[in-house]
């Protein structure tokens, strides 16, 4: 019975733990429909959509990565997409946190996280509970968007934890 112990205390840190895997779903759903705020107001989530449109802003031999910019005010936070080669691993970051898109947690178990074309997704930041989150969201078609989502740690430099779901509209 003793030697079980120990389990059970790991299993209940790791639960209880504030960073263990999980993302509001009121989050999740604003982020999943940011760009239809008519019926956000319901929800207990702040939006700052991040104004302007994705654009290219380092390309070319000397940089492994070219790296997607909204070309609005992104002088408070520092956000964005970083593509780089299969060996570096693209990532979405806000200062100094990065979160790489092939660690990113499936909420689709069918889904592979990928974002297909940067430059028309959409940024916004999240406020939900004390929390801030960022949001990246890309539509595939009229009725189909796929979304990355992650809450900005407070201590610097922290990975972001990516959170990756795919929805069809009604």
């Amino acid at each position: 019975m003793t030697r079980y112990v120990p389990l059970v205390l790991l299993f209940v840190c790791l639960v209880a733990s504030p960073d263990s895997p999980s993302m509001p779903d009121a989050v999740l759903e604003v982020c999943l429909t940011v760009d239809q705020a008519d019926h956000l107001d319901r929800l207990p989530v702040s939006i700052d959509p991040v104004a302007g449109r994705v654009q290219v802003m380092e390309r070319g031999p000397l940089s492994p990565y070219d790296l997607f910019l909204p070309d609005g005010d992104n002088r408070v936070l520092r956000i964005g997409f970083a593509s780089g080669n299969p060996a570096g691993g693209d990532y979405l970051f806000v200062n100094s946190h990065r979160g790489y898109l092939d660690h990113a947690i499936l909420l689709s178990p069918e889904a592979t996280p990928r974002l297909q074309r940067p430059r028309q997704a959409a940024f916004a930041m999240l406020g939900y509970h004390g929390q801030r989150y960022l949001c990246l969201m890309e539509t595939h078609g009229p009725r189909q968007r796929s979304v990355f989502v992650a809450r900005i740690p407070a201590r610097m430099g922290a990975e972001l934890r990516l959170f990756y779901k795919q929805m069809m509209l009604p």
